[in-house]
């Protein structure tokens, strides 16, 4: 979907309405696949990951960085069911397994959040686990987490100029880092990366920096897409407000 580059900040369920139609529910797997390719191409693409074979040691950007990037990413990808073979959790098992994940992101019951995905639970999981990864592992404050949340969802491209065009960077090095990271992570350069060191930022915190703009990159068109609450997986306003 040319539209989920160009401009996701314009997406809807209009937008999958004519894949729906030829593929029923198996445009929720097409989803799936979108947003991982936008969480995986920003986590290469932000770290300097050679998506085929290893860079010289003379052109490597950061070594530690690189090598915790490709085990973060092959963790999250292997602990996801893609196949095209039965589920075998139902859709109310995967809601209450993952309901107390989703209840504490958003700050209240889940009621029927979920529902969209009633035909294909997998994609529970992968929320769920995308979830865990940030809650249970990440070394992101809360506050943090939500700035750069709310630097994607200001940055994602409304034309095909936005991600295209050269544009103003945020003076701090963690909004430059997300904005670059929505509009066109293939620019990122290792002088942001000595941005974010010269801050403070350590090799396991630029790591969770790039996974947490990836997550929702890859969030912000999924929920567009599949008309789903961002709180679902974004820090919810009760929380922002706490960390302000």
């Amino acid at each position: 979907m040319r539209a989920a580059h160009a401009a996701p900040a314009h997406l809807s369920p209009r937008d999958l309405a004519p894949l729906r139609a030829v593929a029923g529910d198996g445009a929720l797997d097409y989803v799936l696949v979108l947003g991982s390719f936008h969480f995986i191409n920003r986590i290469a693409d932000l770290l300097g990951v050679d998506p085929d074979v290893p860079l010289p040691e003379a052109l490597r950007r950061f070594e530690v960085v690189r090598r915790l990037g490709v085990r973060v990413a092959s963790r999250i990808l292997a602990r996801m069911d893609l196949a095209n073979r039965p589920y075998p959790i139902s859709y109310d098992e995967a809601v209450r397994q993952a309901a107390p994940l989703f209840e504490r992101s958003l700050g209240r019951p889940m009621g029927d959040a979920l529902a969209p995905f009633a035909a294909r639970p997998k994609l529970i999981e992968v929320l769920a686990l995308a979830l865990a990864e940030r809650d249970e592992r990440s070394t992101l404050d809360r506050g943090t987490l939500a700035r750069v949340q709310r630097t994607v969802e200001a940055a994602l491209p409304r034309s095909l100029d936005d991600s295209t065009g050269f544009h103003a960077r945020p003076a701090d090095p963690v909004q430059a880092f997300a904005f670059v990271g929505t509009r066109y992570p293939a620019r990122a350069t290792a002088a942001m990366v000595a941005a974010l060191r010269h801050a403070g930022w350590g090799d396991l915190g630029i790591l969770d920096l790039a996974t947490a703009i990836a997550d929702a990159n890859n969030w912000a068109r999924m929920y567009r897409l599949l008309d789903l609450a961002p709180e679902l997986l974004y820090v919810t306003p009760r929380e922002r407000q706490a960390s302000a």
